[in-house]
């Protein structure tokens, strides 16, 4: 006896998620569920990298001067002696714009009641025309182009990056720099910004950034 067979085409139907039903028929016996197979496609989307951080340059404010003074209305000159560790004599202000933009320290040149000239060849301060310290301030349009400021000053003349808290929750940044020849490249200076005013405080410091840590933190409390 023979049987004719015959095939029932089966129709596939594409949407979002790709379904393919496999359907038969068979003669003379019940009709089978189709069975469906369902194929799902992942696709990746790599995030755009951030934009990058806008540096605006600090308000002009024409030409700086420097003129010797009796005090710098940033750091009294006891707290920085006892700050550095170093005898200090000689201060300049820098003036620009009509105020105070920063101030310079210098290491006593000659021997004094407290100091003779024993005791300066000991300490190896540097010559009179190195500042022991240096305190600039620059002010900026806003407090967040003072904070990127700040940054991307510390990056381009520092290394041996560390971050430390200057201002209250506001963190600064400390790093060895080429300030005082002599030191190639050994020098501790710290950064930091105060509202819109960012303040850069160079020293003659080789050792720990801790002491000039704290010139930075006797600063902002007058900036």
């Amino acid at each position: 006896m023979r049987v004719a067979l015959r095939w029932v085409g089966c129709t596939a139907v594409l949407a979002a998620l790709v379904m393919l039903t496999a359907c038969t028929h068979g003669s003379g016996g019940p009709t089978s569920a189709p069975s469906t197979v369902i194929q799902t496609q992942v696709i990746t989307k790599s995030a755009s990298p951030p934009p990058p951080v806008k540096i605006v340059a600090p308000i002009k404010t024409g030409p700086t001067t420097a003129a010797t003074a009796n005090a710098c209305p940033f750091l009294d000159e006891q707290p920085a002696v006892n700050k550095v560790g170093m005898r200090l004599d000689k201060i300049t202000v820098l003036r620009s714009g009509g105020k105070t933009v920063g101030c310079r320290f210098y290491g006593l040149q000659h021997p004094n009641a407290s100091c003779d000239a024993s005791c300066l060849t000991k300490e190896n301060l540097p010559g009179p025309h190195q500042p022991a310290i240096e305190i600039e301030t620059y002010r900026y349009p806003s407090a967040k182009d003072a904070y990127n400021g700040f940054v991307s000053m510390s990056k381009k003349e520092g290394s041996n990056i560390q971050q430390d808290s200057i201002v209250g929750k506001s963190p600064g940044l400390c790093f060895e720099t080429h300030f005082y020849p002599t030191d190639k490249g050994t020098d501790w200076a710290c950064a930091f910004h105060k509202g819109a005013t960012v303040v850069m405080v160079r020293t003659v410091v080789t050792k720990a950034a801790l002491s000039v840590r704290n010139v930075a933190r006797a600063i902002a409390a007058r900036v």
